[in-house]
């Protein structure tokens, strides 16, 4: 029989997955894996049990959980060297990867036999300064929204507390200068906020990056120009419909590399998130790891 290692995060989204873990195993089960749970409960144990702890004789890895958690369960695999499939449940607030990859927010039982009953595929992941991330690298204005917003009031209102804070953070809007470095160009600019992503999915914009492709060895980074605040309404709906990328208020660049450089010195505007947690500071430096992780999912 095949052994499943299950890793979940008891406190993503509406803490519900405990709910639904006999049902999440019994198809495993079904599928033919032994299943060994593991529980996190605090910073740094992900980590810890996957590099230190767990034995080589996987077959599968099934992370339950946000971006976050996925990113963090990434990030050990890649370090250990551990060259098995992932699967991913989305349980938590934001699932922008899950949703890329055809899967529901909430709907175990879906997830679960997505992963017993299709082929894993690989997909290209991102190196920012030595840290791996599998869905988006932003910064500049609202890229720290996930790291800033209170865990019970995320747990409280879901996404609606992203949003919220977002609007929080207004009064400090600015312009910011960037210097943004490609394979073939320099380009330097006044943003209000970059993301280089590997999928079409952040901050629960679908068609954020409607090019984007996680198998085909490019990222593609889309920004907002600092323009007139007025603009930003139409913008964000442009965004919704994916209908931004031919927009004068938006850069859009398509590469392998990029080296991201903040040119005022704000230690805020130098941040960056990596699937929503904690990245470099600015500068930095991003590649593209050709088809580096296998994950299943509902692929076109």
């Amino acid at each position: 029989m095949k052994k499943c290692k299950l890793i979940y995060n008891p406190f993503s989204g509406n803490k519900s997955f405990k709910f639904d873990l006999d049902v999440c195993i019994g198809i495993f089960q079904e599928g033919g894996y032994e299943v060994h749970p593991y529980r996190t409960i605090r910073e740094g144990d992900i980590e810890r049990h996957i590099i230190e702890e767990m034995s080589e004789d996987y077959d599968l890895i099934v992370a339950s959980g946000g971006d976050g958690t996925v990113n963090i369960v990434v990030n050990a695999m890649m370090q250990r060297g551990l060259a098995i499939p992932l699967g991913i449940i989305p349980s938590g607030t934001a699932n922008d990867f899950a949703t890329y990859l055809g899967l529901k927010s909430g709907d175990v039982e879906d997830s679960c036999r997505t992963i017993v009953s299709t082929e894993p595929k690989r997909i290209d992941l991102g190196l920012a300064n030595g840290r791996y991330f599998i869905n988006v690298c932003a910064g500049g204005l609202f890229s720290n929204v996930s790291q800033a917003v209170d865990k019970d009031v995320k747990n409280a209102l879901g996404s609606l507390s992203y949003y919220l804070k977002g609007v929080e953070q207004l009064p400090d809007f600015h312009k910011i200068p960037f210097r943004i470095t490609t394979s073939d160009r320099v380009i330097e600019d006044e943003l209000y906020l970059y993301m280089i992503m590997n999928s079409t999915c952040t901050g629960g914009f679908n068609k954020l990056s409607p090019e984007s492709d996680a198998t085909d060895g490019k990222f593609e980074l889309v920004a907002i120009r600092a323009k007139q605040l007025i603009e930003l309404p139409r913008i964000f709906l442009k965004m919704l419909a994916g209908d931004h990328l031919k927009e004068k208020s938006i850069l859009y660049l398509r590469d392998h590399y990029f080296k991201v450089e903040c040119l005022e010195n704000n230690p805020q505007s130098q941040e960056s998130t990596l699937d929503g947690e904690k990245g470099p500071n600015t500068p930095f430096e991003i590649e593209v790891l050709p088809q580096a992780l296998e994950v299943f999912g509902k692929f076109k």
